[in-house]
């Protein structure tokens, strides 16, 4: 893959050049593919050994709940495992006509700030949702996670935009995705997740 010149006129020069310095997939910043699932069944996502050689780690979500209460659900996750209280969060959510904002003043035991379709919102639908962990292999601070994420339905629905600290030094090697904060729901058949490192200059 390279860069191509253009003549005046948009088109190619015959005599084109390929600027192979430019090429994304060995430079700084280019976003990798390390894993992926989708379900062709009702479930829960989670990724293990994740690789050490990225600076950072993005996530792209495409979920839909199988809650029935209300139209809308969480999406929570966490790194490691479920148990210890080492999240908190702020975010931003909007409605189309009210924005609010929240925030876990209380270290949780999860991150749940991205909004998804529930079972009962507009058929086949899903929520995006995107999630960026920086620094996730360092291991003298704490892990910053940015989290976007959008459920519409058709002129209804809910986007919200969070900013997550995982107060932990250890490396991130492994992540879980659950729907309503891991109880009793699962992901609907069609949901998928994929999981990218984004490249540092030494990898």
């Amino acid at each position: 893959m390279g860069v191509y010149e253009l003549s005046r006129s948009s088109s190619i020069n015959t005599g084109r050049q390929i600027y192979t310095s430019m090429n994304a997939g060995n430079q700084f910043g280019a976003m990798v593919p390390i894993n992926s699932a989708f379900y062709t069944s009702n479930g829960q996502f989670s990724f293990t050994n994740i690789p050490q050689t990225y600076q950072d780690l993005r996530i792209v979500c495409y979920l839909r709940s199988t809650r029935t209460a209300g139209g809308l659900d969480n999406a929570a996750f966490w790194f490691g495992g479920f148990g210890p209280s080492t999240y908190s969060e702020t975010f931003l959510f909007g409605d189309g006509s009210t924005a609010t904002s929240a925030r876990g003043t209380t270290q949780q035991a999860f991150v749940n700030s991205a909004v998804v379709p529930g079972a009962t919102a507009a058929s086949g639908i899903f929520g995006s949702v995107v999630i960026d962990i920086l620094n996730y292999k360092g291991t003298s601070s704490f892990k910053t996670v940015i989290t976007r994420s959008a459920s519409d339905e058709n002129g209804s629905g809910q986007s919200r935009v969070a900013v997550g600290l995982y107060s932990a030094t250890s490396a991130i090697s492994s992540f879980a995705i659950v729907a309503n904060n891991g109880v009793g729901q699962n992901f609907l058949a069609g949901s998928s997740v994929a999981l990218y490192g984004i490249r540092a200059v030494s990898s």
